[in-house]
């Protein structure tokens, strides 16, 4: 992950997109459609106190992830339509973790992991959004039948329910969940 400690650089989807597309040999203006070039660890997280005490390039290459857009077309990856809330919480909430008081070096290896991690919980499709008006829903129905009810009710559900059918989409626990497994 290069970078000079102390200084964090970057935050251009096209910029990280030719990058990406340098490392894997390919002219930088390859087409990538329909694909969209994500920062692994958002930019957003450029003032972040670990990211500025390691420094780092947030179009480095190796912090980049091309996916696809929503379409009609089947794809086992992540899916990319803009800002993703739930997704940069759960990122913001792993560089929260990190000791900042600790090494550089040590630092730098734990954001490395952090991004691989990431990295391959997008390849295996975890999703960056909730899906529609779900919280809405959710918290309509928590109205009408009680917190506690409620529960009750999500537990039978996800018994009776299949994980793929089950579906807000994306939200933080989920994230942990994968991400710890």
């Amino acid at each position: 992950m290069p970078g000079t400690p102390g200084k964090v650089t970057g935050g251009s989807s096209t910029k990280l997109g030719k990058n990406m597309f340098e490392e894997m040999g390919l002219p930088k203006t390859t087409k990538r459609t329909p694909y969209e070039a994500q920062h692994i660890i958002p930019k957003e997280f450029r003032r972040h106190p670990v990211l500025q005490k390691i420094g780092m390039d947030m179009d480095d290459a190796s912090n980049g992830f091309f996916l696809r857009v929503p379409d009609a077309d089947v794809s086992v990856t992540s899916r990319h339509k803009g800002y993703h809330a739930v997704y940069s919480n759960f990122v913001r909430g792993k560089l929260d973790e990190i000791d900042i008081r600790q090494d550089i070096s040590i630092i730098e290896k734990q954001v490395f992991e952090l991004q691989q991690k990431l990295r391959l919980l997008q390849e295996k499709g975890l999703p960056l959004y909730m899906k529609g008006n779900y919280l809405e829903k959710e918290l309509k129905r928590i109205k009408e039948i009680g917190l506690e009810q409620y529960k009750i009710e999500r537990m039978d559900k996800e018994v009776a329910t299949p994980v793929w059918k089950r579906g807000g989409g994306a939200t933080v626990d989920l994230w942990e969940r994968w991400y710890n497994k």
